[in-house]
């Protein structure tokens, strides 16, 4: 997907597909009706009740999580989904990178020995979802090469 979205049907969209997609989905502000902005804030979930959005939660930027009705949004602005590695609330990006990073590697000790067609798939999106520099900074090794899959984007490298 990586791009634009359009409310919180999206943002529900990338949510429950958030495997499949990889990345979140995070805006570069939010106001709610009560006059608190947060910077950065990055979706972690959205409530239906028989088939309305009720409420909203999500991650800001000092790592406070929110939660709220979704009558409390005042201006979303600059809403898209993104990779991990191009989030800009910090806390957030650390975690999921981490989180990431933890289940690749399971995922790698798991298929050792067995390096499938499935197996690469994944493991090659999920590190186009967290960077090649986050896997040399860390030390995560995988069981192939994948130089020849890389491709330079806003000056960080991607599976």
């Amino acid at each position: 997907m990586n791009g634009m979205l359009h409310g919180l049907k999206d943002i529900h969209m990338v949510i429950a597909n958030s495997r499949k997609l990889g990345g979140a989905a995070e805006a570069e502000s939010i106001t709610l009706s009560s006059g608190e902005t947060y910077a950065n804030p990055v979706f972690t979930n959205v409530d239906l009740s028989q088939g309305k959005y009720i409420s909203f939660s999500f991650v800001a930027e000092k790592g406070e999580n929110v939660t709220a009705h979704v009558d409390q949004i005042g201006v979303m602005k600059g809403l898209r989904h993104k990779l991990i590695c191009q989030l800009n609330n910090e806390s957030v990006r650390e975690m999921m990178t981490e989180e990431t990073l933890r289940y690749l590697r399971k995922l790698c000790e798991v298929n050792e020995g067995f390096v499938t067609n499935s197996f690469k798939k994944e493991a090659l999106k999920l590190v186009r979802d967290v960077s090649i520099d986050e896997l040399e900074k860390r030390h995560v090794g995988l069981p192939f090469a994948i130089e020849s899959n890389v491709v330079s984007m806003n000056t960080k490298k991607f599976a």
